[in-house]
Order: C-alpha cells, then sequence, then structure tokens
C-alpha cells in the first residue's frame, strides 16, 4: 500500500464534504465515528486517493465509481449503506476530482479513467481475493461498463445510468445546449493541438444544475472545489465525448447487470439509459427509483436503491 506524508485528507483538512451529510437519514451520515479509511494510490503519474470503508467479515467487496460532478467522499453514505449490510468499499477520487493528483493534469483523459479503475480492479484482488463488483453513479455507470469490458474478473455490475457518449442523442442531453454538444465537439475534434491543455468548469460544459432536485444540495456540489467546482481538460471531454462501447451490449456477456435507475431524473433520464439497457445480453434487471434524481436522496427510491442492490449482490454470491 503506498502512503503519502503531509497530502490533504477529507478526515482532517477537506472537510467541505460535511455539508452533504444532512441530506441523507442519520444511519447513512459519516460522522467521527464512522469515517473512511484514506489510502493513496500511484498510479504511473498519478497519485489516487482512496476511502475505503473496511468490513473484514465481508465476502465481496464493492468499488464504487463517481461521475463528472463528483468524488469518492460524495458518495460516502451510500457506501456506508453497503458497509452496514457486511460489504466493504473502496471509493477512488478519479483526477483532476477530488484529492487525486497527477504530474500533468491536462494530460489525464478517458481512457486513464478506464485503465485506472480496470488496473484498480487488479490491486483489490491482489490484497484479499475478494470478488469485486463495481457500482457507477452518473457517468460513472458506463465507466464501470468500460471497466468490466476490459477486466472480465468482475462478477457483477450496477449502474444509475448508462451515458453511451457515441450516440448524438447522449450528448446532447448533456451538454448544456446543442451548439455546445455538435459545435463544440466538431471544434474540438478538429483542433485537439490547440485545444487539449485547455481547462473549463465541468460546469459550464454539462447541465450540472440537473445533478439533484434539492436546490440547496445542488449548489453546494456545484461550489464544492473538489466536485463540480473542478476545471476538466478538453482533452478529457473530447475523448469523453468520442468513447464508444469497448463491447457492444449484444457481445457483453461477462457478469449480471443491474441498472437502478432514478425515476425523476432529468439529467440523464430512463428513456437515454433504456435503448443501452435492451441491447445487453447478459442478465441483466433494472428497478426505478420512486421519487429520487439523479443524485438520489429521496425515500422511497433510497430504501428501493438498498433492497435492490443488496439483493443482487446477494444472488451473485450465491452463484460464485
Amino acid at each position: 500500500m503506498d502512503s503519502f506524508i503531509e497530502r490533504p485528507t477529507y478526515n482532517d483538512t477537506e472537510v467541505y464534504w460535511k455539508h452533504y451529510q444532512a441530506f441523507f437519514s442519520d444511519e447513512l451520515q459519516i460522522k467521527e465515528n464512522n469515517l473512511p479509511t484514506e489510502e493513496w494510490w500511484n498510479w504511473n503519474d498519478c497519485q489516487i486517493h482512496l476511502d475505503r470503508l473496511p468490513c473484514p467479515e465481508s465476502k465481496t467487496k464493492v468499488i464504487m465509481i463517481h461521475g463528472a460532478g463528483g468524488n469518492g467522499r460524495l458518495l460516502a453514505p451510500y457506501a456506508r449503506m453497503l458497509q452496514l449490510h457486511g460489504y466493504e468499499v473502496v471509493s477512488p477520487d478519479l483526477p483532476p476530482y477530488g484529492l487525486s493528483s497527477a504530474k500533468q493534469i491536462t494530460s489525464i483523459d478517458y481512457q486513464h479513467w478506464i485503465q485506472i479503475i480496470t488496473d484498480l480492479i487488479e490491486r483489490e484482488i491482489e490484497q484479499d481475493g475478494k470478488p469485486i463488483v463495481l457500482l457507477g453513479a452518473s457517468i460513472g455507470g458506463m465507466l464501470a461498463y468500460h471497466a468490466a469490458s476490459r477486466n472480465k474478473k468482475v462478477k457483477g455490475l450496477i449502474v444509475t445510468t448508462f451515458v453511451d457518449t457515441s450516440k448524438s442523442k447522449v450528448r446532447d442531453q448533456i451538454a448544456p445546449n446543442k451548439v455546445m454538444s455538435r459545435s463544440g465537439k466538431f471544434i474540438m475534434d478538429t483542433f485537439p493541438y490547440l485545444l487539449d491543455s485547455f481547462r473549463i468548469s465541468v460546469s459550464r460544459v454539462s447541465r450540472m444544475k440537473l445533478i439533484t432536485n434539492n436546490s440547496q444540495l445542488t449548489q453546494f456540489i456545484i461550489n464544492d472545489p473538489l466536485a463540480a467546482g473542478t476545471k476538466i481538460s478538453f482533452r478529457f471531454l473530447r475523448t469523453f465525448l468520442n468513447m464508444k462501447p469497448l463491447v457492444e451490449p449484444e457481445n457483453f456477456d461477462s457478469c449480471p447487470i443491474l441498472l437502478v435507475h432514478p425515476e425523476l431524473d432529468p439529467m440523464t433520464p430512463f428513456e437515454l439509459s433504456e435503448p443501452f439497457y435492451n441491447r445487453l445480453k447478459c442478465k441483466k434487471a433494472y428497478v426505478i427509483l420512486e421519487g429520487a434524481g439523479h443524485f438520489p436522496i429521496e425515500e422511497p427510491g433510497i430504501e428501493q436503491m438498498r433492497e435492490a442492490v443488496l439483493s443482487f449482490i446477494k444472488e451473485i454470491e450465491i452463484d460464485m
């Protein structure tokens, strides 16, 4: 395990994440008595921050993957949900988000994200041999799919949405407007040597105002310097928008998939995920989280998520 001295930590120095806890039930809130342990992983020229909610008796380990406006600590209440039911959870910060860093942050592209998750799967299996389930939130869902396509050791895949940016309809939905999703993409594709190194706030190239259905929580996320307040490079944005599935869904059969899609999600509505889901060859199921927004905090959606995810993982364990 790699460690670094005098680095910022969520537990001691970067405490903005505490704003989020009030939006979750007392059971799921992260407090001083249940803080994740923090680790650093030296991956190529990057130093990746990992949140871990340990559970020694866990038979299965879950890697939780954030989206374009988040970080690992933002997802900690959902990780706590799984820890309470006997599952260990590891949540990386994907650079440039959270506390992770790179020697040249503008060189990071979407393929790096896929490889980080792919290598993290191997790293965790090498540590204790526990089977791995991926849980991807927002665009982390499609990222988890790409990683599971590359690493066949994944035993199960849980996603909140499928954002297949190889489809123009999907790009139009997640961008602020069609001018940006079409003309902006054309310009980035035409002049990568000029534009790749420039950085832009993720809020300016996405519908971040729709990330939750609670205006106060949305503003907290947008203003978070380690989440939606982070700037991404045009290189990352260009490679993300041009990404095609590593394995087409008709050919994906390496593990079962559970889609837990929020019902009231104006950012990435179910209609956006449904075509990709319908094409999947593998064993699959979906649950609509009633009353829940893109970043789900509402009941009964949260309880439905808990039931569906726990049932899915237990079924995987039975089949192993």
